[in-house]
């Protein structure tokens, strides 16, 4: 993703390659699955759909896709792929046949209590950090994190430049915001 920063002597490379390994270990997190002790492997997918469902147990899959930021469809294929693995179930909400809740099962919620003390280990740990930091350092983080989302929120018309423009020949002025 990020690449060839600064000059080979500088603090800038170590920095950047140190961000970019912070971000590859994030991806790595969210993308493997695990085992929460039944000997059956979560995907990522579905221990989001098992939080969300143990969350909102009284919203519909269309709800819950909104929350996720995922399509109705996805939604239902991971729900699907849960309760072929015991983890919930598809019910029709009281009252209104074309309304879909999710309920955990007991094997759900057994997933849904682990990923919980899972992230509240992970934040407890975080914040600790977080505390430790001076009001002017936690400014200048906040910043940090701003900036990053704006410059990632730009990576699609990086990419879109690039490809209207392959043989290298970047733009002279790249609109606002641009990576370029």
């Amino acid at each position: 993703m990020l690449y060839n920063f600064g000059d080979e002597d500088g603090e800038e490379p170590e920095m950047m390659e140190r961000f970019v390994r912070v971000l590859n270990m994030a991806a790595a997190i969210e993308s493997e699955p695990v085992d929460i002790g039944h000997g059956v492997l979560l995907y990522p997918s579905e221990v989001h759909l098992i939080d969300i469902a143990g969350r909102y147990p009284d919203e519909g899959v269309s709800r819950l896709a909104m929350r996720l930021g995922i399509t109705k469809g996805a939604v239902s294929q991971t729900a699907k792929r849960l309760e072929e693995k015991g983890y919930l179930e598809r019910v029709n909400q009281e009252g209104d046949k074309k309304t879909v809740l999710l309920r955990l099962t007991v094997r759900g919620e057994e997933a849904f209590n682990w990923h919980r003390r899972y992230h509240a280990l992970v934040n407890r740990r975080l914040k600790e950090e977080i505390r430790s930091l001076s009001a002017r350092d936690l400014e200048n983080l906040q910043r940090f994190f701003l900036r990053i989302e704006e410059i990632f929120a730009a990576c699609p018309s990086a990419r879109a430049a690039i490809a209207l423009h392959p043989m290298g020949e970047e733009q002279e002025n790249p609109p606002p915001g641009h990576l370029l």
